[in-house]
């Protein structure tokens, strides 16, 4: 995202500090008699042409506020002062014009403040530090006032960088009918809300709505002229041709954009975008050309980190074709400023982790640099490599294999045992031991049940058990106590007691064993699906027949039947 352009907008907030002005300064002869609004005013001129001359001002200002204990005007003379220089102290100033503005209360110097902190942050790529700093300020500016409305659209700037295009497109369209809502329309702030709306419909590809923004933004520059953003809106309107396959229209307007901020020294990620589409169409028109477009977009990138997600995208197309053409050298060269391009891309949030791995992500990247500085050095390291990768995964499936085979023999040996066992009752005795998790009621853990009761239960579960109501698939605790004209809790206690099992244990040791004698004894039930069997011994599906056929028996049905088929043939 084009971020230095933005801050064009982010500086023309409203004119608000380190605790004292630039040391060895003295007020110039012809300033000593300028009184604050004109030194204002001077300042406000100077800002945007010479940095310098503005310092002047704002350190005038800033002594004379002093020397007239004006605390207002100081903390205005320390903003003025972080506006002017582009250097690291520039936030101290900040710190010193916030500390003032808690001292005398003043919430409107405080909302700025945090605002440009803001901004700060933003600028370096820091956008949580940012956000925390734009929200602060929030809170302190007045609902509707002109320093609320550019916080939004700062939001919404963060929300371009992080991709978030719909819920950027609100906050600069509520920040735009604010603008002409107080007639504000010939503000810079205006042709830059503008050209943001312009930009982030290009990016969600709704290009008719961009082009109506372009049109709009270029009428407005007619009236008020800023160059710069008529550059900008310009190569909003080529990457829309060119999104377009109107190659002619594109090439134009990218031209021109290149030809404005060469001969202005403009913002040069802009040039490093339209340099990019130039590249892109002489690319995909078969023009070798491209090549010298791409690297001048790799110089900017390379020489000021500041890149968008976009200009990532020529670089596999550069480490493709030198690899085709054979040249090593290049090809690792361009692959590690690839590196370094994700690198930046990652440390600033803007680009998420599924998207770094397009048809050059990082690991293969890796392999890939690995691979060429061998086979440009020594191809022994190589082979060393693969010798060492393939041992490892050789051993890896070794030990799949033999783990396999050893849970395979104990199937099978498990299997084996179940067809030799002649009772019910032991199938218990080949499979390995279960915990069992007794189901006891919480709300009735005391009760105790009368032997009366228990006899009873325990003659009506054998009936439960010899008609084998155990099949029916919608059978449960719930459905038998009713049956059993009791209730949940005694039927659980008396499971528990009777059979030393919970009652889904019970349930589908029942079934399992019944399923295991028709098993034994029908040679045709042998040949149907596990499903089918599953269903004849009451369970909905065959994955739980499976598994609770698993956990009693310690084999698999498959090979039981195998079993059971094999020892009928002997």
């Amino acid at each position: 995202m084009q971020r230095n352009f933005f801050f064009l907008l982010l500086s023309i907030c409203s004119c608000l500090c380190f605790t004292q002005s630039k040391k060895k300064f003295h007020i110039p002869d012809s300033l000593k008699t300028k009184d604050f609004q004109l030194l204002e005013e001077s300042f406000n001129k100077t800002l945007r042409v010479d940095k310098k001359k503005a310092e002047v001002y704002a350190n005038t200002f800033l002594i004379k506020a002093k020397e007239n204990k004006n605390l207002s005007r100081t903390s205005n003379g320390y903003l003025m002062l972080h506006r002017s220089i582009n250097d690291n102290t520039s936030l101290l100033y900040l710190d010193s014009m916030m500390v003032i503005a808690k001292k005398i209360n003043r919430s409107d110097y405080l909302s700025d403040g945090y605002m440009y902190k803001g901004n700060y942050y933003y600028l370096k790529g820091k956008f949580s530090e940012s956000l925390t700093n734009y929200l602060t300020a929030r809170d302190y500016a007045e609902n509707d006032s002109e320093t609320y409305h550019i916080l939004n659209f700062n939001i919404g700037l963060l929300k371009l960088e992080l991709e978030q295009y719909q819920q950027a497109i609100q906050l600069f369209l509520s920040y735009k009918q604010y603008l002409e809502k107080n007639n504000l329309t010939n503000k810079m702030a205006y042709q830059s809300c503008i050209y943001a709306l312009a930009y982030a419909y290009s990016k969600i590809n709704q290009l008719n709505s961009s082009d109506e923004y372009v049109k709009i933004g270029l009428e407005k520059n007619n009236e008020v002229d800023f160059a710069e953003i008529k550059s900008s809106l310009l190569l909003v309107s080529g990457i829309n041709a060119y999104k377009r396959q109107n190659y002619k229209k594109a090439l134009r307007d990218l031209n021109n954009v290149s030809k404005l901020i060469k001969d202005n020294s403009y913002n040069p990620q802009n040039l490093a975008i339209s340099q990019y589409y130039i590249g892109k169409i002489l690319y995909q028109t078969n023009d070798n050309n491209f090549l010298d477009k791409f690297k001048t977009v790799d110089s900017i990138v390379i020489s000021t980190k500041s890149l968008t997600s976009e200009l990532r995208d020529a670089y596999p197309i550069l480490i493709d074709y030198f690899k085709k053409n054979g040249d090593k050298e290049k090809q690792l060269f361009y692959i590690e400023h690839l590196l370094t391009v994700d690198s930046i891309l990652n440390k600033n949030n803007l680009f998420l982790s599924a998207e770094i791995h397009k048809n050059y992500d990082t690991p293969n990247l890796l392999k890939e640099k690995e691979s060429l500085i061998s086979d440009l050095n020594s191809r022994s390291y190589t082979l060393l490599g693969i010798i060492i990768v393939s041992g490892l995964i050789i051993i890896c499936l070794l030990y799949l294999y033999i783990e396999n085979r050893k849970k395979v023999k104990s199937y099978r040996r498990k299997a084996d045992l179940l067809t030799q066992v002649p009772a019910i009752s032991t199938i218990n005795e080949i499979s390995d031991p279960v915990i069992i998790d007794v189901e006891i009621p919480k709300e009735k853990t005391k009760a105790i049940l009368s032997d009366d009761k228990l006899k009873q239960l325990s003659i009506q579960l054998e009936a439960f058990e010899n008609e084998n109501r155990f099949l029916d698939k919608k059978i449960n605790l719930d459905i038998l106590s009713k049956e059993l004209n009791t209730n949940r809790v005694y039927l659980s206690k008396s499971v528990n007691e009777l059979k030393g099992q919970n009652f889904p244990q019970y349930l589908n040791q029942l079934r399992i064993e019944y399923i295991v004698n028709n098993l034994k004894e029908n040679k045709i039930l042998r040949k149907h699906t596990i499903a089918a069997i599953a269903d004849e011994a009451g369970y909905n599906n065959a994955e739980s027949f499976t598994n609770a056929f698993k956990k009693i028996t310690g084999t698999l049905p498959s090979y039981f039947i195998k079993a059971l088929q094999e020892s009928t043939n002997k």
